[in-house]
């Protein structure tokens, strides 16, 4: 179950609950990965969590206004930024390269841009991250601290 929702990241196009988004599509996100949805509120933020079978989760954060604020992610296999970041997928190749290598070594990489907050990691079979856009978390919310 893990390989297909990390397949399913590493193919996905279409429509999702992506970074800046709507959250209108995480349903689609729910059935498409085949996970169990979660959803929890409070302050002025909810959760949505999409967890697989092998213990890959896909979280969700979601501002008062509807809008994706923060995408976190525990995965076995390595899933393609694109798919959960949509337009806020402007990070520079350079960034982008620091996961690539070998894979049983642990690697980390930390970008804060503007526009953008990103924060990743892996090793075999365990990768990590959390992406958000500064301007869209709510009051009060240490971004940083999701998981």
């Amino acid at each position: 179950m893990g390989t297909l929702l990390c397949g399913l990241l590493l193919c996905a196009t279409s429509a999702q609950a992506v970074l800046g988004g709507a959250q209108d599509t995480i349903q689609v996100d729910q059935i498409r990965l085949r996970g169990v949805h979660r959803q929890h509120t409070e302050w002025s933020m909810t959760t949505h969590e999409i967890s697989t079978g092998d213990g890959s989760t896909i979280k969700q954060y979601v501002n008062a206004s509807g809008q994706v604020f923060a995408v976190s992610w525990r995965t076995r296999l390595k899933p393609r930024l694109e798919p959960l970041l949509g337009a806020s997928y402007q990070v520079p190749a350079a960034d982008t390269a620091a996961l690539s290598g070998v894979a049983s070594m642990k690697r980390q990489q930390s970008t804060r841009q503007p526009h953008l907050v990103l924060h990743q990691s892996g090793r075999m079979n365990a990768f990590a991250g959390l992406a958000y856009i500064p301007a869209l978390v709510p009051p009060g919310v240490n971004a940083d601290a999701l998981r």
